[in-house]
């Protein structure tokens, strides 16, 4: 991967981790994920919290311990990267992700 869409993805984790404490976790992505929309969370299925956990692990990818490392927010983008050619179009796809 190029070291652009590394930079690229290493600012994402760094928008969300608000902490700063160098891992993502429930409270980090419910200041940047709105449930509202989501289908569970609207049908009553689900809480908030079942939403963010959901959301959560799609990055937490190594064991499954309710915390993302940036090693494995790199590693979930990296299989997404993948399938994208350019650079500059993944990199814009990153920062309107994560604001």
């Amino acid at each position: 991967m190029s070291e652009a869409r590394v930079a690229a993805i290493k600012n994402a984790f760094k928008k969300v981790d608000r902490t700063g404490d160098g891992v993502l976790t429930i409270d980090d992505f419910k200041k940047v994920y709105n449930v509202r929309k989501h289908k569970k969370y609207m049908n009553g299925e689900w809480s908030e919290e079942d939403v963010l956990k959901a959301f959560l692990d799609n990055f937490d990818s190594a064991n499954k311990d309710g915390v993302v490392t940036e090693e494995e927010f790199i590693a979930y983008y990296t299989n997404i990267s993948s399938s994208i050619d350019d650079d500059g179009y993944f990199c814009l796809m990153i920062a309107n992700s994560w604001k």
